[in-house]
């Protein structure tokens, strides 16, 4: 008896080899903290940007990558019911490479802040830097009240060009184009 492989299982074999061979990327989130002074607490965290292959490729082909940083604070709430948002923020950047002066720009468009960088090494060293993302305001907090921060770090798949999304909405066969850090979430201690 021979054993045959249906259509459907030769197509998930090769789909599978061809994520696991291709040069992804990832997103991850280290050093994330909360600082708190006498009115505010801020929130600081740190973003390690590993490119892969195909997104590089695309930014020095002229198709400009938006990264966007978010932070969500919720009152915690019973396990029974969705948590309340209380405040939320983001900070977006864009990284494009222009091929005439062969530099990557990267534009903060949380405060119109820019610089050129002469890799993509460089360009993403300076994305990596911590910083103050967030300041919460204290009286936003009751004092009876248990709270969280949730970050998280993304490419905004909304500001790709159409010939782009497809892929994003496909991450099996192309999971290089849907980095996200996921969400990390640090207790607000008080």
């Amino acid at each position: 008896m021979h054993n045959k492989l249906s259509p459907f299982t030769l197509l998930l074999a090769i789909a599978l080899l061809w994520t696991s061979l291709s040069a992804n990327g990832e997103i991850v989130i280290t050093h994330p903290e909360i600082r708190e002074t006498a009115d505010h607490y801020m929130v600081n965290a740190e973003f390690s940007y590993m490119l892969g292959e195909e997104i590089i490729d695309a930014l020095q082909n002229g198709i400009p990558i938006t990264f966007v940083a978010e932070y969500v604070v919720e009152e915690i709430t019973p396990f029974w019911s969705k948590n309340n948002t209380v405040t939320k923020g983001e900070h977006r950047f864009i990284l494009s490479y222009h091929g005439f002066s062969g530099r990557y720009y990267l534009i903060s468009l949380k405060n119109n802040s820019h610089g050129t960088y002469g890799t993509i090494e460089k360009a993403i060293e300076r994305m990596t830097m911590r910083h103050d993302a967030l300041i919460i305001d204290k009286s936003l907090l009751s004092d009876k009240g248990k709270y969280q921060v949730k970050i998280r770090s993304s490419i905004d798949s909304s500001k790709l060009p159409g010939m782009i999304r497809p892929y994003v909405y496909t991450p099996y066969l192309w999971p290089e184009w849907k980095l996200d850090s996921g969400w990390h979430t640090i207790l607000i201690e008080r």
